[in-house]
């Protein structure tokens, strides 16, 4: 072989050649330590590139051990020989600290020397250096420069780095377009697989290229592929959604599992999510909670906020609402609006934490300011009622139309109610009824219960009652014992709906054990009168006794009447007297003349 010819003539350069073949396996079997001796004996007889490449191999202990003391001086060697590759490795070494000393400034200096001598990674790591003020001053229009210089010398990271400044117009004037053309043309195509990502980045939200979802879904592809964990975070978000690609939960849990393992904590929160809802994969609230610590311990507040609600509900995890709270606490103060709001509601409810309405408060107040509609609807509620601060009907207003704009049914809700009381607003009964509609339509059955009020009265909408006996029947559905109660007297009356005793007194009975008195009055009526039941005085008494008890005066009067006649009970002219008394103090006036 002629290199080895060569260098047995004591030709460095021979030397240098057919170390080469040796750690690359070029005609030869490979041998890094045949490599590195060789690669020795070049540096000792003069070649730079022996120096150069010698120290690459101490600092990853390739065939010698691994010496970056070692790496340093060979790295310096090379350097001084005019290999600019080695300018640059020892750059890093002192920006490290590897070997030698750490000391950004020499690294600036080695920096700009493998600049000079045409090392475009010298050009990159001292674009770095400048945009970072790291041992030169601050100057973002001397690293973009250097960027440019960079990524025309084939640095990928270069082209990425000036895309970044174009983008953000910094040490250049602002240039989505310039942005996305150094993405596509120089940093993705050139293998950097951050220049795929921030340019599907730019195809998702239309910054300097149209907007197209499927080529955004193709470049974080090809940044994952590339080993970018935001690529697979991105591409697991888009199978998630459909976005750009057919929806494919199992495709997107296996995203977020790699994006998870290659360092992307919203990787992990997204998976924790996944496995917390059954998407893609089985649902596992254990595995669930471990990935939100996970992504909590990453640095992702969110899943500081979920794990928290893992040990507030003891989903996977021990209930313990002390850790919840903490756990709360580190979400809000990483700026998780959510957390701030979670830990509010522990503070009112001094769950894990002393109650304390002033501090929930306040934290409703960073929720709200962040964004978050639930904690403005929490501060609405504080407000409305002077908890933890003065009450403040027109505060509150705000606050709830600031959480009904949020997405936050009850705030909605809240809403409607001052409007149509004139709280804090100008009675308006038209906007009471749209925001109650929209209350509803969100899922808050105490919407539909009085927007159904509000069409059988006609109170800002024209009267409907058949309108009002569908709304009743969503409130009653959603779990609003008044909209049962209130449907059952639209059967009882044929009301927007054919008239059904029986039908009225199933929904007195609904009404009754969820908690509306009056409706275990209407069904002791029924029960009284054997309507849609069979007749029951005995049974009907027992339900006037509950309404009564309930604080509905029109049981305690109804009772008073089968006490004085004895029917359904043992005849009691004392405890007649007593049931009207308290029908009368509560406004019965029928009661009134009974004493």
């Amino acid at each position: 072989m002629l290199f080895e010819q060569a260098c047995t003539g004591g030709e460095a350069g021979g030397c240098f050649g057919l170390g080469m073949h040796y750690a690359q396996g070029l005609g030869v079997p490979q041998d890094e330590r045949r490599a590195a001796t060789l690669f020795e004996q070049a540096c000792t007889g003069g070649e730079a590139l022996g120096c150069y490449h010698l120290g690459m191999r101490y600092t990853q202990g390739l065939g010698v051990p691994k010496d970056e003391r070692r790496a340093a001086t060979l790295y310096e060697q090379a350097c001084t020989g005019g290999e600019a590759g080695g300018c640059t490795n020892l750059g890093v070494l002192y920006a490290r600290g590897l070997g030698v000393p750490k000391d950004e400034r020499r690294a600036a200096t080695l920096y700009e020397q493998a600049c000079t001598g045409g090392e475009a990674r010298g050009c990159f790591n001292l674009g770095v250096r400048y945009a970072e003020g790291l041992g030169v001053p601050k100057n973002e229009r001397r690293a973009a420069m250097l960027y440019e210089q960079a990524c025309t010398g084939g640095e990928a990271r270069g082209c990425n780095h000036l895309g970044f400044a174009y983008a953000k117009g910094l040490g250049v004037p602002k240039d989505e377009r310039r942005a996305a053309m150094l993405y596509e043309q120089a940093a993705c195509t050139g293998g950097d697989s951050l220049g795929c990502y921030n340019l599907g980045s730019r195809y998702t939200q239309g910054l300097g290229v149209p907007k197209d979802e499927r080529r955004a879904a193709t470049l974080f592809e090809q940044a994952c592929t590339g080993g970018h964990a935001g690529g697979c975070f991105n591409l697991g978000f888009s199978y998630a959604k459909g976005l750009g690609v057919p929806q494919d939960e199992r495709r997107a849990a296996t995203l977020f599992e790699q994006a998870c393992t290659g360092g992307h904590a919203g990787g992990c929160f997204n998976l924790g999510f996944s496995y917390a809802k059954g998407l893609g994969v089985p649902q596992d609230e254990r595995r669930a909670a471990t990935l939100f610590e996970q992504a909590c311990t990453g640095g992702n507040a969110g899943g500081c906020t979920n794990l928290g609600f893992s040990y507030a509900k003891g989903l996977g995890v021990p209930k313990d609402e002390r850790r919840a709270a903490t756990l709360f606490e580190q979400a809000c103060t990483g700026g998780e609006a959510r957390g701030c709001t979670k830990l509010g509601f522990s503070y009112a409810e001094g769950l894990g934490v002393p109650q304390d309405e002033r501090r929930a408060a306040t934290l409703f107040e960073q929720a709200c300011t962040g964004g978050e509609a639930l904690g403005c609807l929490g501060l609405g509620l504080r407000y409305a009622e002077g908890l933890g601060v003065p009450k403040d009907e027109r505060r509150a207003a705000t606050l709830f139309e600031q959480a009904c704009t949020g997405g936050e049914a009850l705030g909605c809700f809240s809403l409607g109610k001052r409007y149509a009381q004139g709280l804090g607003v100008p009675k308006d009964e038209r906007r009471a009824a749209t925001l109650f509609e929209q209350a509803c339509t969100g899922g808050e059955a105490r919407g539909c219960y009085i927007l159904g009020s509000f069409y059988a009265e006609g109170l800002g909408v024209p009267k409907n009652e058949r309108r009002a006996a569908t709304l009743y029947d969503q409130a009653c559905t959603g779990g609003e014992a008044g909209g049962c109660f209130s449907l059952g007297f639209f059967y009882a009356k044929g009301l927007g709906v054919p008239k059904d005793e029986r039908r009225a007194a199933t929904l007195y009975d609904q009404a009754c054990t969820g908690g509306e008195a009056g409706g275990c009055t209407n069904l002791g009526f029924s029960y009284a009168k054997g309507l849609g039941v069979p007749k029951d005085e005995r049974r009907a008494a027992t339900l006037f006794e509950q309404a009564c008890t309930g604080g509905n005066a029109g049981g305690c009067y109804t009772l008073g009447l089968l006490y004085a006649n004895g029917l359904g009970v043992p005849k009691d002219e004392r405890r007649a007297a007593t049931l009207f008394e308290q029908a009368c103090g509560a406004g019965i006036s029928e009661a009134c003349a009974m004493r």
